[in-house]
């Protein structure tokens, strides 16, 4: 199940592969689109508007380098972009997908309380990726030191990290459905979410900063096809459910609809993050970077093209 179900960790890649159940509406396009996810997933899905579009799979920090090197258009992560932008870099997050996180700290059979962490090791994908800064914020809510009471291990994704701690090396890790429901199964705890705590954008469209002047139409039409994706997820479930099972081999029905019913609600319909969540993630990625100064959010997002997006769709 573990295997099969990869594809469903990345909410980015979920929406694109949501695409793909809609007819091709225009021809693709010649030119090959090149977009860096961190999961594995189909790259049919754009087609829908036109885009002919290729999914490279790399790790969080090559896909913001290939983005900010031009070798990637698009790339789908959140935290490490936005601090990209604050360290000067430039990227601009134009799509928040997810206006909340469904991330949750599972931690082995043993570990019952956020105290008992104390001298463990937590498994996290990247140092200033999102679920780095996750569990630094919920270590210091419980008065806990996260650079002397924990030790922190780069592992990669959801699904790597989940694959450490069911394998002992590690005693804890921020997961994402249905690793969070699969564990609970098998005497994990799910000690608490992340939207418990903060609520933070999860889930992004990311460009280097001349994209959004050479080329604006195609930006616009890549949200717009994720755009459709949020619509079908929300409004066709008993599809959604019976892709989970068919194609990502999750058999347990209550784990289908645990998953469904932890994503469905927190996909955004407008593509931008309130200014508070994003206020809220600037903190996450200084506290956890340890850096400082007053960042605008003009300075990492450029809601710009989630606005035309919208407005286009609302006149077909």
């Amino acid at each position: 199940m573990i295997k099969s179900a990869r594809a469903i960790l990345n909410y980015l890649t979920l929406l694109l592969g949501i695409i793909a159940t809609f007819p091709p509406g225009v021809s693709a396009q010649d030119r090959k689109i090149v977009v860096g996810l961190t999961t594995r997933t189909g790259s049919n899905s754009l087609k829908s508007e036109g885009l002919n579009a290729i999914v490279v799979i790399m790790q969080n920090q090559v896909v913001v380098n290939g983005v900010l090197s031009k070798n990637v258009d698009y790339g789908g992560t959140f935290s490490n972009f936005v601090g990209a932008a604050m360290a000067g870099l430039p990227a601009r997050i134009v799509m928040s997908v997810m206006d909340g996180s469904d991330h949750v700290l599972l931690t082995s059979p043993n570990i019952k309380r956020i105290e008992d962490l104390k001298g463990k090791i937590v498994g996290i994908s990247s140092f200033g990726g999102t679920p780095h800064s996750e569990v630094m914020a919920i270590l210091k809510k419980y008065g806990m030191n996260p650079e002397k009471d924990v030790t922190f291990l780069q592992i990669g994704g959801s699904s790597s990290r989940y694959q450490a701690l069911e394998g002992g090396s590690i005693h804890a890790a921020m997961v994402t459905p249905p690793f969070n429901k699969i564990g609970r199964k098998k005497g994990f705890n799910e000690l608490v979410s992340f939207n418990e705590v903060m609520q933070i954008p999860l889930g992004g469209l990311a460009v280097q900063v001349d994209k959004t002047k050479e080329k604006p139409d195609e930006i616009v039409k890549m949200i717009k096809a994720l755009f459709k994706s949020v619509d079908y997820i929300q409004n066709r479930k008993s599809d959604i459910l019976s892709l989970m099972e068919k194609s990502w081999g999750v058999k347990d029905a209550e784990v289908r609809e645990a998953i469904y019913q932890d994503l469905a609600g927190l996909y955004s319909r407008s593509g931008i993050a309130p200014d508070e969540t994003m206020r809220n993630v600037i903190r996450l990625v200084q506290e956890s970077r340890k850096s400082a100064g007053n960042i605008s959010i003009s300075d990492i997002a450029d809601w710009s093209f989630a606005k035309r997006a919208g407005e286009e769709l609302k006149r077909r």
